[in-house]
């Protein structure tokens, strides 16, 4: 009875191990399987991070790249508005009453033809006078040019700056060929060259 109680229990402790062991695997398989799971979960999160860290220096570099480009722009534009004023002072200080006087009579020309009046009104700066030879002298380019006659006056409201203002005599339209409009109609060739050569 006692070789079948110890087989008996022999058999129980056997199967006992056995089952034993076959835990102990499936746990060790299963610790395994958590391990690489987690393992591989941990590197998809070292891969998402990377990603958006390199995301965000090619987003930093870009809006790096775009500021230097517009602090580039601005100091360019800066420059040229610097050298834009400096030529302007210097044509403006080359251009005084005696050098305008000679243009006077193209200048009131120019404005009469502009407007295509019948009858018009010059006024002028007292620091470089129209006279009735400008006027005379005006009339005949006009006439040149456009075969239109042309009756001009000479305002006697003075204008500030050096030049002429032609206006008709009900003073509804003008046209300003003053020193600093001429040159303003200029501006946009002389910014051009001045971007050329800086």
């Amino acid at each position: 009875m006692e070789t079948t109680d110890n087989r008996l229990l022999s058999g129980i402790l056997e199967q006992a191990e056995q089952s034993a062991q076959k835990k102990l695997e499936d746990a060790q398989r299963q610790a395994t399987r958590i391990a690489e799971e987690a393992q591989l979960k941990v590197e998809r999160e070292i891969a998402s991070l990377r990603k958006d860290h390199d995301q965000k220096l090619r987003s930093i570099e870009l809006k790096k790249q775009a500021n230097l480009a517009s602090a580039k722009r601005k100091a360019n534009l800066r420059q040229i508005d610097e050298s834009y004023q400096q030529v302007l002072k210097h044509v403006t200080s080359l251009l005084d009453a005696k050098k305008v006087a000679q243009h006077l009579s193209a200048w009131i020309a120019e404005a009469a033809i502009g407007l295509d009046l019948k009858e018009a009104k010059v006024a002028f700066s007292r620091q470089c006078p129209v006279k009735e030879e400008h006027l005379k002298e005006a009339s005949s380019l006009v006439q040149e040019a456009t075969g239109a006659k042309i009756t001009l006056h000479l305002d006697p409201k003075p204008v500030q700056g050096l030049g002429v203002i032609v206006s008709s005599m009900d003073d509804t339209v003008s046209f300003n060929n003053q020193v600093e409009i001429r040159l303003r109609r200029f501006d946009r060739v002389v910014r051009s060259m001045i971007q050329e050569h800086t």
